[in-house]
């Protein structure tokens, strides 16, 4: 049987683990191996099971460890063509060896073992970034991160899902308030920045998502509280949710 985890969410760090117990994937390695190893024992997995990392976009929080991961362990990443062509230093940075890295357009479907995934394009500060769709066993996970604003394809994918992983990152009434100085706000709220609670909401109910169940991720500890989002998603989510603290786990097994 499959499972899956938040192994970590919010700008300390993000990853997101699938995994049926012999063969594991990770969307984002925003981790040290020390800690990815760490946190993979939560949940019963050996980094020794992970065969690929599909990374969202270059920013450190989601990228930073993916090289060392592949230099320990000959894990394959894969990243937008558009991100390897476009960001040639950052490239260079994470230090993913010749022949693990790979290229990928959206909607270009890679199998690694029971897991098809594929990408699709997002609206972020970071040229090439992406989301991403996992699916396997009759399930299709959405993982919808880092991006300023959503679109009817977006609906449309997460309408076919049964498994949501949604940003919410900020409360704009927290932010308008916050210690964060206008051109900060200004990006964060921007087209390629963030959604807020409100639209990550608004998305939820547009979408007419019916899965399972959604985990809300990317939560600022600055702009945003657990307990703000959540009362809120109380009135509108139609299917169960679990609000993801930064830094915290969650996830089918091991909590």
């Amino acid at each position: 049987m499959s499972s899956w985890a938040v192994l970590g969410s919010g700008s300390s760090g993000n990853s997101y683990l699938f995994t049926d117990g012999t063969v594991s994937v990770l969307i984002d390695q925003g981790f040290s191996v020390a800690e990815l190893k760490r946190r993979l024992a939560r949940f019963g997995t050996e980094v020794g099971s992970v065969e690929a990392v599909f990374v969202t976009h270059l920013h450190p929080d989601h990228a930073r460890g993916v090289g060392t991961l592949a230099r320990m362990h000959g894990v394959k990443a894969y990243i937008h063509s558009k991100a390897i062509k476009n960001q040639p230093a950052l490239i260079a940075k994470i230090g993913v060896p010749e022949g693990l890295l790979e290229g990928v357009e959206p909607f270009e479907v890679i199998e690694v073992g029971p897991f098809s995934l594929y990408c699709f394009e997002t609206s972020h500060d970071c040229d090439g970034s992406v989301g991403w769709i996992v699916s396997w066993e009759g399930e299709q996970c959405m993982v919808l991160t880092d991006t300023g604003t959503t679109t009817a394809v977006h609906q449309r994918l997460a309408f076919e899902s049964t498994l949501l992983f949604l940003e919410a990152n900020y409360d704009e009434t927290m932010l308008a308030n916050g210690p964060y100085p206008p051109f900060l706000q200004e990006r964060i709220r921007g087209e390629r920045g963030h959604l807020s609670n409100g639209e990550a909401l608004d998305f939820l109910t547009q979408s007419g998502f019916q899965g399972h169940h959604v985990y809300f991720i990317h939560i600022s500890d600055t702009n945003n509280r657990v307990e703000l989002l959540s009362e809120a998603a109380k009135a509108v989510s139609p299917v169960p949710y679990t609000v993801c603290a930064k830094g915290q786990w969650y996830g089918m097994v091991g909590e």
